[in-house]
């Protein structure tokens, strides 16, 4: 009985372990880290996310066309100085930037700069509501002109609160998110904060001063370009008393030529600046040209994205916002960010002395579409982590569909061998790849013994696959297959005839 019981045990032993050290347990089943894991990629330089709504959404995700939230299969690769996401200013869709002014007694914000029947205008200035014309959502106003103003021409818009503000004017701040969509040569469109006596401070719009100064909001047509600035800080002008001990009014007021200004955030009740996050600029206090530092935004003179490692540094008051037009950086479609794309296998061979192991592996991949994603230039790479000669096969295949790897025509395969070279060369295989189409890339790589252990770490934290040395899971079987062995083999009495 016992006899017939161990020749059972081993059989089941020597079937399991000579097929484990060949296949690769479901999954990706490589190891990513290796310095000859062959990578192959797609690369796309700008992907953007219509709305990510930041009290829902993570990292790459998006809201598909069922309406249900998905996430993208993919790795943010970003930029040389950090930068993984970009966004612009105007395109920020949070409460804080509509309200103004806000009442401790109100129930409700219907009394605000974005209601533009709360607007006074002069002949030939227009206020106008343009929700949704920097991004679906958010809201706006636009001050324009009637295309009639010359040199001379003076026009102007304006909001008075209901409820003036008396206390601490120096300390409050004013802070505006605009887009300035033209600006005639010439014109000149200035942004007052006024109290009742005819004081008030100015920053402006001038092509003829230099963005960066400190009353200068810019000087030239831009999107997002952000301005916030101490009313304590600014020269007051006018005809009143020489201080402005009250915020009454918000003027805008365009003279000299025509122009068209959209607010999308404005706020003179403050005494704080709003944060929009660290930025990554390049660090002015070194030499080096590759160091890089976040820097908070709280101006923008020439407007244009942020440059952000992740939109955690947004400031509390952007913490609900919804952030239009979201754009990733340098994003890579790998292998091992979508393993059930691929399939691999470590095969035994002797037909190549030296090299007992291939590495088959296919990958088949398909960049999604939907309403909320909006694709950059994208290109199919692979990176050649072996010398040419390792190569028995490599190629790809698009716009494949649904056809299993297998059944691809002969034809329909574009070989990649003339396109090896040195090691660590990367090659570019299409540069044209376009989304919602099917790619299948497909080699086969003669392994050295030491290599064929490295790829095949595939690592663990504990468990039934858990290994802390090296192998990779099938190793860790072996072991676990051992272990029970013996130990089934002591219950049974027979542990001492076979010497363990």
């Amino acid at each position: 009985m016992r006899r017939k019981t161990l020749y059972s045990i081993l059989l089941v032993f020597a079937v399991v372990v000579s097929g484990a050290g060949t296949a690769v347990a479901a999954g990706y089943g490589m190891n990513a880290q290796a310095d000859d894991h062959p990578d192959t990629w797609i690369h796309e330089d700008r992907l953007t996310i219509e709305s990510h709504d930041r009290t829902s959404m993570d990292w790459l995700e998006y809201e598909g066309d069922n309406g249900e939230i998905q996430t993208i299969d993919a790795h943010v690769n970003g930029t040389d100085g950090d930068a993984k996401v970009a966004y612009r200013a105007d395109q920020l869709e949070a409460d804080a930037l509509g309200q103004f002014p806000r009442y401790s007694d109100e129930e409700n914000n219907t009394d605000t700069w974005l209601n533009t029947s709360q607007w006074s205008s002069t002949t030939s200035v227009s206020v106008s509501d343009s929700d949704g014309d920097t991004a679906a959502g958010v809201p706006s106003v636009t001050i324009a002109t009637d295309g009639s103003f010359t040199d001379g021409t003076t026009g102007n818009a304006e909001y008075t609160l209901s409820d003036p503000i008396t206390s601490d004017a120096e300390k409050l701040y004013l802070q505006s998110i605009l887009n300035v969509d033209s600006l005639e040569s010439g014109a000149v469109v200035d942004v007052q904060v006024r109290d009742g006596d005819g004081d008030y401070v100015n920053a402006t719009i001038d092509s003829s001063e230099t963005a960066t100064a400190e009353d200068v909001v810019t000087n030239q047509t831009a999107n997002g370009v952000i301005y916030q600035r101490q009313l304590g800080q600014f020269t007051v002008e006018g005809t009143g008393d020489g201080s402005l001990d009250a915020v009454e009014t918000v003027r805008v007021e365009i003279r000299d030529g025509d122009a068209t200004v959209t607010v999308t955030g404005l706020n003179v009740q403050k005494k704080a600046r709003w944060d929009f996050g660290e930025e990554r600029v390049l660090d002015t206090d070194t030499d080096d040209e590759d160091d890089y530092t976040g820097e908070t935004v709280y101006e923008r003179p020439m407007g244009g994205e942020i440059n952000m490692s992740s939109l955690q540094g947004l400031g509390e008051e952007f913490s609900d916002a919804t952030v239009h037009k979201l754009t990733y950086l340098n994003v890579e479609y790998r292998l091992q960010d979508k393993p059930s794309a691929v399939s691999l296998s470590f095969e035994d061979t002797q037909n190549y002395p030296g090299f007992p192991k291939l590495l088959d592996l296919s990958w088949k991949r398909t960049v999604p579409t939907a309403y909320d994603i909006s694709h950059g230039d994208m290109e199919l790479r692979h990176r050649q982590t072996f010398m040419s000669e390792r190569y028995i096969q490599l190629r790809y295949a698009e716009g494949v569909g649904d056809t299993a790897t297998a059944d691809i025509a002969d034809d329909s395969w574009i070989d990649l061998s003339n396109s090896l070279g040195a090691e660590d060369t990367e090659i570019t295989a299409d540069s044209t790849v376009q989304p919602d189409t099917t790619y299948v890339v497909q080699f086969e790589v003669k392994l050295l013994e030491a290599q064929f252990d490295t790829l095949s770490q595939t690592g663990g934290a504990g468990g039934f696959w858990g290994s802390s040395g090296g192998g990779g899971p099938f190793t860790s079987l072996y072991n676990w297959i051992a272990g029970g062995v013996v130990g089934l083999l002591s219950m049974l009495g027979i542990k001492s005839k076979l010497g363990a």
